[in-house]
């Protein structure tokens, strides 16, 4: 089982992110769209899949590259699959009903969303964002 996510980056370096509403572990917590990778997929398949059924952003394949994978922050050994993309012009969000709302930040302010956040994914995104320059 695993979880794969996008990090979304518009041509301003705003960073895309979502807001879960009333989830039964993580209410009103910072998101990425992505999620759950299904029996059958692969991990860019499933982020791509997730990435439109969550934000109804189409992405190609070739537009993702992949930044993490592995279960360091896990609790349960999920593992986790962190992709990037950078999009220009920005897309048009359409959020589905896993999440309340959106914003677009800079990445100082999407960095310190990211870290505290209740939700250990969004901790490694944390790190691997601040290490790295997107």
């Amino acid at each position: 089982m695993g979880v794969a996510k996008v990090l979304i980056i518009d041509e301003q370096d705003q960073y895309l992110l979502l807001w879960r509403g009333n989830h039964p572990r993580l209410p009103n917590d910072p998101d990425l769209p992505g999620g759950t990778i299904e029996a059958g997929e692969v991990p860019d398949e499933a982020a791509l899949r997730e990435v439109d059924e969550e934000a109804g952003i189409t992405l190609d394949p070739t537009d993702i590259e992949l930044v993490y994978t592995g279960t360091d922050y896990s609790a349960h050994g999920i593992e986790y699959s962190l992709y990037v993309t950078k999009q220009s012009p920005r897309p048009e969000v359409a959020i589905s009903w896993e999440h309340e709302s959106y914003e677009w930040l800079t990445r100082d302010n999407f960095l310190k969303t990211a870290r505290d956040a209740k939700d250990t994914y969004m901790h490694m995104v944390y790190d691997v964002v601040s290490k790295n320059n997107f």
